[in-house]
């Protein structure tokens, strides 16, 4: 029979997107406990936790949140994922993922709440539009992992196969997400290196296409 094993804790990693499933990083300590007289450090151990798509996508939260959020995992240990896509110490098959309450946060968030007519409330409310943009803008552009050059979107090809349907659009909200956070899509494009023609992350290609970015990061 399997092991089990119980996680409880935020991802530590960003969601790594691998069509059918997904996987992240998760850090839990160690026990505490050991035998009287036995010299013993608790260090933290990172799992891979791989799970299905169809499992990420009934806990209805999108992979910007997903950090931010606290989950109980529960899976088997696995040695057979690949290496480049478990980054952890330990691979873990997620049997079951439920997202928990985090007590700590609530009260955390509850001590920032300006009282209602306070000066912090109306100098926020008083905030001009374009300073927020400015902002924005002046935000530095994230190389994401992987990345191997950077192409205008005008030199890569698209097959007509890509082009004939259109993205999901839980997939699209996830794009336009990392772009308004990052300036650029969450994940390099996917192209061959001769013919500059499209071979995965269509779905990449398409919203940056619709947000008329400059150019995009790829991967050969």
């Amino acid at each position: 029979m399997a092991q089990k094993i119980s996680l409880t804790g935020r991802p530590t990693s960003s969601i790594q997107d691998y069509g059918k499933y997904l996987a992240f990083d998760m850090e839990e300590k160690g026990s505490p406990n050991a035998p009287k007289g036995i010299p013993f450090q608790s260090n933290a151990i990172t799992y891979t936790i791989v799970l299905s798509l169809k499992q990420f996508n009934k806990l209805n939260i999108n992979q910007e949140e997903f950090s931010q959020r606290r989950f109980l995992v529960q899976g088997e240990p696995c040695l057979d994922i690949p290496f480049e896509q478990c980054t952890g110490e330990i691979g873990v098959i997620c049997m079951q993922i439920q997202e928990i309450e985090d007590k700590g946060k609530e009260k955390k968030q509850t001590k920032q709440i300006p009282k209602k007519g306070s000066r912090a409330k109306k100098q926020e409310e008083s905030k001009p539009l374009e300073e927020s943009k400015q902002e924005q803008e002046e935000k530095p552009l994230l190389v994401p992992k992987g990345t191997k050059d950077w192409m205008s979107l005008d030199d890569i090809k698209v097959p007509e196969t890509f082009l004939q349907f259109t993205p999901g659009i839980a997939k699209q909200k996830a794009v336009e997400e990392s772009i308004e956070k990052n300036g650029t899509v969450d994940k390099p494009i996917m192209i061959n290196p001769e013919t500059h023609e499209l071979v995965d992350s269509y779905s990449r290609y398409y919203v940056a296409k619709q947000k008329k970015l400059d150019r995009v990061p790829v991967h050969y």
